[in-house]
């Protein structure tokens, strides 16, 4: 017989004044602990250390192990929930601050509501699902570091901002609505979709790596065209996509993809997949 999950519910009780550093939230930190042992984690707030018991009320069921996570409240004042967390299920039911699920290792995060900045910035593994929008940043590298992203799967239903995907190594990236500008900035490696609208300098600096967008786009003149064609990859990251709960329309299952390689400064490479609409 399965043992059953951990089910360990932080459910805020008071806004902080002030951001709160909280990347110990998270369920690996969790799992195996009594109320007591949760509530005495600690939290940052400048230079003050608090605890998780300051700011939440903790609720266990069950006695299973590991634990799924679950936070209930507007949580945009904590900053780093899930940063570094390795395995596990962590569900949000609001909205988060900066640093969300970077440094990410596996597991799932779940945010029902929007993220801040850096969401996923270093990610090495695991799946982030936002139900709303992100700041700038997601999946990027931090100022001075060369890669970003190294793997794992960010997928937002709602708009992200510049600067996605920036030096990302690795990993899929899927945006069901706008971005902002320099999407893609120095891409090394992996996959980022755009279904909306993306800003100026796409693929900026971009040495391999793919980036599709299914709306027409003005590219940067060091991206040169290729052709037009059916990939056989698309029909596969469709189908995972959808399979992961990021819902494209049937429309969308057979198209024809106008491809441009570049950027042509750091070697042509790279490719942008552009959804051909006759």
């Amino acid at each position: 017989m399965k043992t059953p999950l951990t089910l360990v519910t932080l459910v805020l009780k008071r806004v902080p004044s002030f951001p709160v550093e909280a990347e110990s939230i998270n369920p690996e930190n969790v799992t195996g602990k009594e109320v007591e042992g949760i509530k005495s984690l600690p939290l940052w707030c400048g230079n003050r250390r608090e605890e998780v018991g300051d700011y939440f009320d903790v609720e266990i069921e069950n006695s299973g192990q590991p634990a799924q996570l679950v936070l209930k409240g507007d949580l945009s004042r904590f900053k780093r929930l899930g940063q570094g967390m390795g395995a596990g299920e962590m569900i949000v039911g609001g909205s988060v601050g900066f640093h969300a699920g970077a440094l990410m290792r596996g597991g799932t995060l779940v945010i029902k509501g929007d993220a801040g900045d850096w969401l996923g910035a270093h990610m090495e593994n695991g799946l982030i699902k936002v139900e709303g929008s992100a700041g700038d940043f997601v999946g990027a590298a931090y100022r001075g570091k060369n890669k970003g992203m190294t793997g794992g799967t960010i997928l937002i239903t709602g708009n992200a901002g510049q600067m996605l995907g920036a030096r990302m190594r690795r990993g899929l990236i899927a945006i069901g609505g706008d971005c902002g500008d320099m999407m893609g900035f120095g891409m090394l490696a992996g996959t980022v979709l755009v279904r909306g609208r993306a800003g100026i300098l796409a693929g900026a600096k971009m040495v391999r790596g793919t980036v599709i967008l299914l709306q027409p786009q003005v590219l940067l003149p060091t991206f040169y065209y290729n052709c037009t064609c059916r990939l056989t990859t698309w029909s596969l990251l469709y189908k995972h996509l959808n399979q992961a709960g990021f819902l494209l329309p049937a429309p969308y299952q057979d198209i024809l993809f106008r491809r441009y390689s570049g950027d042509a400064n750091e070697g042509g490479r790279g490719e942008i997949l552009i959804c051909h609409c006759p």
